[in-house]
C-alpha cells in the first residue's frame, strides 16, 4: 500500500528516519490543514486551534477555522490559515 508521508520520508537526505515519526502536518494552499500524531486539541475557535505533540504544541491560527474531522491521532482542519507555529 502506498503511503505519502513513508514516500517523503524516504526521500530525505542526511536526517534521522526515527525522528520524523513524532507528527505529519500537511498544509493544503492554506485552506486545509491535515495533522497525524496529535495528542489532544487544547484550544479550538474560528480564529484559533491549539493542540499538543509530543515534544510541544502547533498553534494554528486563521480565520473562519473548522475542525471538520476529529480522531484519537488524527485532525483536519478547514478555513483561512494564516500562520502555523510550533512551541
Amino acid at each position: 500500500m502506498f503511503n505519502f508521508f513513508n514516500e517523503i520520508k524516504n526521500k530525505a537526505s542526511g536526517i534521522d528516519y526515527n525522528l520524523l515519526n513524532e507528527y505529519n502536518i500537511i498544509n493544503l494552499s492554506g485552506k486545509l490543514l491535515y495533522v497525524e500524531g496529535h495528542q489532544g486539541v487544547t484550544i479550538i475557535n474560528s480564529d484559533m486551534v491549539a493542540f499538543k505533540i509530543k515534544k510541544g504544541r502547533v498553534v494554528v491560527e486563521g480565520k473562519e477555522l473548522v475542525l471538520s474531522e476529529l480522531t484519537s491521532n488524527t485532525l483536519l482542519l478547514q478555513g483561512v490559515i494564516i500562520k502555523v507555529e510550533i512551541f
